[in-house]
């Protein structure tokens, strides 16, 4: 058997049976639930009900701005659906918590409530007029007060990484969170239809081969591991925490996503503020800034952020739409990079299985620590000293609900590797299928009407997806870790530097091509 647990179903012997099924009987007939795929139904879920209570007329809650008193935010009466919301987000994470039998699992609801209060305090000061004039969006709060929180919790650990509490470390499940916003984030074609071709040239003609390029950069001349850089890219060319996730889950690397994140999420507050700026100075026309906002910026949200900054409203729908288009590159990339690192880990577990034969033959002893390379060889250069995630070749894949640490033994045999189109399948992330199915029911079945509403809503229900998210983060990060590592955490800031600093020159080219030249 695997040395991994399998959360699906108790562990047992193989040839125990139950109600006449073997386990691995079971295992084929309970696909459904593993942690790859509950993402994919608590977002068919919340869409459902969004779809319902837009046609019922129920309104969304939103924070209003406010300036001294932070209780005006709660001042628009659909904030008590907040209460709503609070419930239903934390039943679905608990039942598939549950349901995959996740370490702890009882104990979530109190973890939950904490990283929900967390969010909270983040979004209610990114109401703040001030703040949002100064682009401190929730996604820095979070961060910080989940960092805060952290250390305060094991501040008696100076000198070695002091785990959360298990009440706490259930609730952190960063990769869940950002794989649900995934789900709902809705793609409106008919929107994208009329900027689409020119949208399309500025987000995806350089996107795929600048993101490949500066991850070579950052592995070739900097020394950071390619997986890590890979993340790190393609974070900054595409769609920030989004894509971190997507290409993480891709590789079977998720734990190596969340210090991208985090350094992205403090390092966009620069191009929010100063994009709008230059792109006046330069005398950009409205739909020009706009293409450019929306082909560098990060994240979706701080986007539109920059847009509003911009003022100007064909300006923020340029933007929007070229983001759009660059976020539906998460599939083709997902699944590219899946089959890519699937292929490379075969090749190099075949070229150590034939050196180990080659010893065997020559009637020596494989050297100590030598070893066939698991599907996901580990890195000696890890960004941030979390777990490997290594998964052999008859455990199902890394997904985005899972933080616990893994960790597989040596083996000093040749192993039997799997074919690539099954490892391909494994390290596929399943919450790029959501996506995909969330657009398309999206675009078939919601009336013109409700359009508009069912986007923001989901929209807004992804965004609390993403800043409880943000918190996990947070909760990851101890201060000692970051002395530690100082030097790995340079490197990935100039790697981030360095693509940002390219894709902004780029893009406002191809922006400038697209929508002026052209």
């Amino acid at each position: 058997m695997s040395n991994n647990t399998d959360w699906t179903v108790p562990q047992r012997k193989e040839s125990q049976k139950t109600m006449g099924f073997t386990t691995s009987s079971w295992k084929v007939l309970m696909w459904w639930n593993t942690e790859d795929w509950w993402p994919c139904w608590i977002g068919f879920v919340f869409f459902g009900c969004v779809v319902g209570l837009v046609q019922h007329g129920i309104p969304q809650p939103g924070f209003e701005p406010w300036l001294y008193n932070p209780f005006d935010a709660f001042a628009n009466k659909a904030n008590l659906g907040l209460l709503v919301l609070f419930v239903a987000m934390g039943c679905m994470v608990w039942l598939a918590a549950s349901a995959t039998r996740l370490k702890s699992w009882r104990m979530f609801p109190a973890g939950y409530a904490v990283v929900f209060l967390i969010a909270l305090v983040s979004k209610v000061l990114a109401a703040n007029t001030r703040l949002k004039i100064a682009s401190l969006g929730d996604s820095i709060w979070a961060i910080i007060f989940g960092t805060v929180l952290r250390n305060i919790l094991t501040r008696g650990g100076a000198n070695a990484k002091q785990p959360l509490p298990p009440w706490l470390k259930v609730a952190q499940q960063t990769e869940l969170y950002i794989a649900i916003s995934l789900v709902l984030l809705c793609i409106d074609f008919t929107v994208l239809k009329p900027l689409a071709p020119r949208a399309l040239f500025v987000s995806w003609l350089d996107t795929p081969t600048l993101f490949l390029a500066v991850a070579w950069i950052g592995h070739r001349f900097l020394g950071i591991d390619l997986q890590t850089s890979i993340i790190m890219s393609g974070a900054t060319f595409i769609c920030g925490s989004s894509a971190a996730i997507a290409l993480g889950a891709s590789m079977g690397a998720l734990g190596k996503a969340d210090m991208p994140i985090a350094i992205i999420s403090v390092f966009t507050i620069p191009s929010i503020i100063a994009l709008p700026y230059i792109a006046d100075g330069l005398h950009f026309s409205a739909e020009v800034a706009g293409a450019w906002f929306g082909g560098c910026v990060d994240s979706t949200g701080a986007v539109i952020a920059a847009a509003t900054i911009y003022n100007d409203k064909d300006a923020i729908n340029t933007a929007a739409v070229v983001k759009m288009m660059q976020n539906v590159l998460i599939g083709p990339l997902s699944v590219l990079m899946a089959l890519g690192w699937s292929r490379r880990e075969l090749r190099m577990a075949r070229e150590e299985q034939a050196q180990l034969l080659e010893l065997e033959e020559a009637g020596q002893a494989p050297h100590e620590g030598f070893h066939v390379s698991e599907p996901m060889p580990s890195s000696k250069d890890d960004a941030y000293r979390v777990a490997e995630h290594n998964h052999d070749a008859s455990s199902s894949s890394s997904s985005p609900f899972s933080n616990a640490n893994k960790k597989t033994s040596p083996r000093n045999a040749p192993a039997k590797q799997p074919k690539p189109w099954v490892l391909l399948w494994r390290r596929f992330p399943k919450f790029v299928f959501g996506f995909i199915v969330t657009a398309v029911l999206f675009n078939t079945t919601v009336s013109d009407a409700n359009r508009t509403n069912v986007n923001n809503f989901c929209f807004y229900i992804g965004e609390w997806f993403s800043t409880l998210s943000f918190v996990s983060i947070g909760l990851g990060l101890q201060f000692f870790e970051l002395k530690r590592d100082i030097r790995l955490v340079g490197k990935l800031c100039t790697l981030y530097t360095i693509a940002q600093l390219v894709d902004i020159i780029i893009t406002a080219l191809l922006a400038w091509i697209a929508f002026d030249l052209l």
